[in-house]
């Protein structure tokens, strides 16, 4: 046993949960205490500490937000069969099946020597549980948020790397599950082991202004105070504690430290939704409303539901969240309320949780983690059905996206789709916010197109199942088919191909005859719109192939990067098949969805290679939001040779600097860009899409 210290803990834990659990769960849970205190005997923490002060610690933050006993019980046990000489079985006889589920379910795997392997294993597994039993995340996340607040007796490294990997997948977990209090706790732990430094710069700037701060809040309060008594609204105001809002736009480089430190943040906390709907009236009518969003009617991904607004106050901005109790419980707790969240927390959580389902049908352990860190940090859109049940996509996709994220019949049987109550083509690429209703035929069947203009993995996985079910020579009429829309850009037809053309199509592709490349494009393993294109490009210049090597399944395509927006090495990236060859965008282009718009067919999804790549540069453009001087320049410019970034150009122009620099990739940007603005007193650095023509431009030697 482990003396007074655990006698402590044990109390700790005695005192948060006899509060709420009955008297036969109470007891459960301190057995569970002591059979992890007997299996850790002996064994302490880097700290020196008692190995078992970690799981108490893991189950008293879930005990404060009123977890089950079986829940506690598989928190305090959660280290046991990982660690210990215990199994899976001797939990399950001494407690339940389930809390040996649970424990399980977090419990590591060490099945081979290839500890990247493990890893990805692990989590796999652990996606694979949540879908059985979401508290096998909620453990995860609490023994997580302990772990990172005891990291000072690691080595700075370690620190730096346990911060990355839990910013990179424990912060974004949290969010999907509506548990936003626990990730907001999380992420403000990274950036303080991540880079102690700029943490500690924007902590000193916003302590420094403090006084003034709190001068702005109590007048803000006071207003909002008066309008709810003017307004005969019952209400409560609550200051938020905005800091890591604040923190996080400010290491994005989205504001800068006079926005950071002019910026706040109050709740406003109602009895009911006409309320929260009178009061925005309300605010309307006496304040300057920069932006409104309603999120009650459509709520965000972890069930997140409020109405938000910015208000411009004289000096200072304000973001306002408006919502009623069980709201403001469930943006903090999300998947931890269950049945008791409201029916849109659920519905949005059950969205995220259908996509991770997608994720584990990968037999890959490695595939898994790499699509679960794509999907966590690939840029969202949310949209809705008729009857307000919330659909999770990525950035670009369409409404055949939307139709198999509803369900298999809507896409296999989609012939179009009402957005926003207008009928639009099933290849019009959506935005958030919006509702939409498929349109079905059940005549109708798939169309080989859509692999042109699909973004998410189980649109493209249906259809090609879809596709390669069908009949050979069905098969064969519909590649034709397809490959005859895809000439109409170069004014041809499948029947104006000469023999030479075959042969080099037929030497391309590696196969025998015209009837295979059909069928392959009818089951998705070949666009049409590259077999065009590789007809009729231009002879490659080493440029070009320069462009193949650095991206996937373009060999034999003449590609060239659009000097409309410039994509660097790491940029998410779409493609534009045109008559000069595929032309690669960055996947916000304002060109690019606009061709989007006219002629969704020629619109197709690109990925860089995975390989590494070392000897390739592209230039960015930079944009200072201070006037350097002479001095300054040179140092700029000393700066980033030190930094292996190449300068092509500085010119000070109308109180801001303009700079262009050749670096490798979409990280070394980021690299040079966070060094910059720690030298030079954290200015905003803006990356544009193209250089800016200014006059008499010096050249940076």
């Amino acid at each position: 046993m482990s003396g007074e210290l655990y006698s402590q803990a044990k109390r700790q834990l005695n005192l948060i949960i006899e509060a709420y659990l009955s008297a036969e769960d109470v007891e459960r849970v301190l057995a569970a205490c002591d059979y992890a205190d007997l299996a850790h005997t002996g064994v302490t923490r880097k700290s020196g500490e008692p190995y078992v002060l970690h799981p108490i610690a893991v189950s008293c933050i879930l005990a404060h937000m009123r977890l089950d006993a079986e829940t506690l019980m598989a928190a305090l046990l959660h280290d046991v069969i990982e660690d210990t000489e215990y199994t899976k079985e001797d939990i399950t006889q001494l407690f339940s099946k389930t809390v040996a589920e649970l424990v399980d379910g977090v419990t590591k795997l060490s099945q081979s020597s290839d500890k990247a392997y493990n890893k990805a294993a692990s989590f796999r597994k652990i996606l694979q549980s949540t879908l059985q039993d979401p508290r096998v995340i909620i453990i995860k996340l609490a023994d997580r948020y302990h772990n990172m607040t005891t990291l000072e007796s690691l080595r700075p490294d370690k620190r730096a790397r346990i911060a990355q990997e839990t910013f990179d997948i424990f912060v974004p977990m949290a969010r999907l599950v509506g548990m936003n209090e626990m990730a907001d706790n999380l992420e403000h732990l990274c950036y303080q082991n991540l880079d102690l430094d700029l943490f500690s710069n924007i902590q000193d700037a916003l302590a420094q202004t403090k006084p003034e701060r709190c001068k702005y809040q109590t007048d803000w309060e006071q207003n909002l105070a008066d309008l709810l008594h003017t307004y005969s609204i019952q209400g409560r105001i609550k200051k938020k504690n905005n800091n890591i809002e604040l923190i996080r736009h400010f290491i994005k480089n989205d504001i800068n430290l006079q926005e950071l430190t002019h910026s706040h943040a109050f709740e406003i906390i109602l009895l009911n939704i006409a309320d929260c709907d009178r009061l925005v009236t309300a605010l309307r009518d006496n304040f300057q409303v920069l932006h409104y969003e309603d999120h009650i009617r459509r709520p965000l991904p972890g069930g997140n539901q409020s109405l938000h607004l910015k208000l411009k106050g004289e000096k200072t901005y304000l973001s306002l969240t408006i919502q009623t109790e069980l709201m403001r419980k469930a943006a903090r707790f999300g998947v931890v309320l269950g049945e008791n969240a409201p029916q849109a927390c659920r519905s949005a959580i059950q969205a995220s949780m259908q996509n991770l389902n997608v994720l584990i049908d990968s037999a890959c352990a490695k595939t898994t983690f790499n699509d679960l860190l794509d999907y966590l940090h690939q840029e969202k859109i949310w949209v809705y059905t008729p009857h307000g049940q919330l659909h999770e996509l990525p950035q670009g996709a369409t409404a055949v996206d939307f139709a198999y994220s509803a369900s298999l019949f809507l896409g296999n049987h989609a012939v179009g789709a009402k957005i926003d109550g207008e009928i639009k083509p099933l290849s019009t690429p959506l935005v958030s916010g919006q509702v939409i209703e498929v349109i079905t035929d059940v005549l109708a069947t798939p169309n080989p197109d859509w692999l042109s203009f699909v973004n998410t993995q189980k649109a493209r996985r249906a259809l090609q199942n879809i596709l390669k079910d069908q009949d050979i020579e069905e098969q064969r009429l519909v590649g034709r088919q397809a490959l005859n829309r895809a000439l109409k850009l170069f004014n041809l037809s499948v029947e104006d191909l000469s023999a030479e053309d075959w042969k080099d199509l037929l030497e391309w592709r590696h196969i025998a005859d015209k009837e295979t490349l059909f069928q392959q494009i009818a089951v998705g393993d070949l666009l049409p719109q590259l077999v065009a294109n590789h007809l009729f490009s231009q002879d490659f210049s080493e440029e070009q192939i320069h462009s193949n090597r650095l991206i996937q399944g373009t060999d034999g395509v003449d590609v060239k990067y659009a000097h409309c927006c410039n994509p660097i090495l790491g940029d998410p990236i779409q493609g534009h098949i045109s008559r000069r060859g595929l032309i690669v965008h960055r996947e916000r282009c304002h060109n690019l969805l606009h061709e989007q718009h006219l002629h969704p067919e020629n619109i197709m999804a690109l990925n860089w290679t995975s390989e590494k790549v070392d000897d390739v540069s592209f230039t960015a453009y930079l944009c200072f939001d201070i006037l350097l001087n002479d001095e300054q320049i040179s140092d700029l410019i000393y700066q980033c040779r030190k930094s292996k970034t190449g300068v092509e150009m500085v010119q000070p122009h109308d109180n801001k600097t303009y700079v262009n620099i050749v670096v490798n990739d979409r990280n070394h940007i980021a690299q040079i860009i966070r060094e910059l603005r720690m030298h030079f007193g954290f200015p905003r650095i803006s990356r544009l899409s193209t250089p800016v023509t200014l006059p008499s431009i010096p050249q940076a030697c």
